[in-house]
């Protein structure tokens, strides 16, 4: 889970990104604090490549849709937006 701030957006979104890809960090999670809201990312076979694989956005949560916030690897681990 990667917190953003101005200074730090473009490598976390960027660079972190890519170097947990190549790590192979299942689930990755980017907070925007400014817009109030978590992009969740999971790692998933590239449908283009037997051997690489690519985040896919799963879901942006925000106040409005807070019931869709889950850890996708981890279905009944409970968590809350606030």
């Amino acid at each position: 889970m990667e917190v953003l701030s101005d200074a730090t957006e473009q490598y976390d979104r960027n660079e972190k990104m890519e170097l947990y890809k190549k790590v192979e960090v299942a689930e990755y999670w980017i907070v925007d604090w400014r817009k109030k809201q978590v992009e969740i990312y999971v790692l998933l076979p590239d449908e283009n490549s037997i051997d690489e694989a690519e985040y896919r956005l799963m879901a942006v949560v925000t106040e409005e849709n807070q019931e869709d916030l889950k850890i996708h690897m981890f279905p009944k681990a409970a968590i809350t937006f606030e």
